[in-house]
């Protein structure tokens, strides 16, 4: 039995992305990219992978080591290295989804993470997983995170595509998924995958020769938890004072009623 991913045939479709995500927890957006976006994003991160290897620099502990792989490249700092990150955080269908899933439970939401994902040849499976469980010292009242995996690449079974269980985010938290309820988001390059933050999901194993499968990670979470990247250290200040002041505030800049205050006051003084 092969588990079929809602497809959102347009990217302006954002009452039916909403409804699949509601109802399924996950769904493909077809053409989320356009093509110059594609080169664009491509060639920027070309630039920024010269000379990174596969495996975590810092790692933090041997879990992580073990959780992200040792054939996969992963780099953070996107909105510094790619005017066409900066873009899509300042207005895209994933502020617009995120304006209506996030918002309602925030003063206003923040980029919890970008990533470029290089999963390579004889990488295996990533462990199936939350990403709200990063907030595993409390039990989330309601929605936290909206995500999406851009394919920069295309993304087949063979080279590492994700892997996605539908309806999880409406399961207890202990309940595994079997192996008939797993679905594989194969895409062409340019589309993405986008889905909630408790649905349940994972890299999938790269079982090529040869073929490097890259995606572009992008999470927006409630702007009053920490996130995941410290984006005050990933992305240059002197970058990011010439952004978009809706950027500077989804990368952290503006106070969240009294949280991240500077002075005891809003950070975003630092810009005007």
């Amino acid at each position: 039995m092969t588990i079929e991913l809602r497809k959102i045939e347009s990217a302006s479709d954002t009452s039916g992305l909403a409804e699949a995500l509601e109802a399924d927890g996950a769904a493909i957006v077809k053409r989320a990219l356009s093509p110059a976006q594609l080169t664009i994003l491509n060639e920027d991160f070309d630039r920024a992978l010269d000379g990174i290897e596969p495996g975590l620099r810092h790692p933090p502990s041997q879990f992580f080591v073990d959780f992200y792989g040792s054939k996969t490249i992963r780099i953070d700092g996107l909105p510094g290295k790619s005017k066409a990150f900066v873009d899509l955080l300042e207005d895209s269908f994933m502020t617009r989804i995120a304006d209506r899933l996030v918002l309602p439970h925030c003063e206003h939401y923040l980029l919890n993470t970008g990533q470029l994902i290089q999963i390579g040849p004889g990488e295996s499976d990533q462990w199936l997983h939350r990403d709200e469980n990063a907030w595993s010292h409390f039990a989330p009242p309601h929605l936290l995170q909206v995500e999406a995996m851009f394919a920069l690449t295309r993304f087949t079974k063979e080279n590492g595509c994700t892997r996605v269980v539908p309806g999880s985010h409406l399961w207890e938290s202990d309940r595994e998924p079997e192996e008939d309820e797993i679905g594989r988001a194969e895409m062409d390059a340019g589309d993405a995958l986008v889905y909630l933050g408790s649905t349940i999901h994972g890299g999938g194993a790269n079982s090529t020769s040869d073929e490097w499968r890259r995606g572009m990670f992008f999470g927006l979470v409630v702007g009053w938890l920490r996130t995941e990247e410290n984006l005050y250290l990933s992305v240059p200040f002197e970058k990011v004072r010439d952004m978009p002041e809706i950027v500077q505030e989804r990368l952290g800049y503006r106070a969240h009623e009294g949280i991240g205050v500077v002075d005891v006051g809003d950070p975003m003084v630092l810009f005007r």
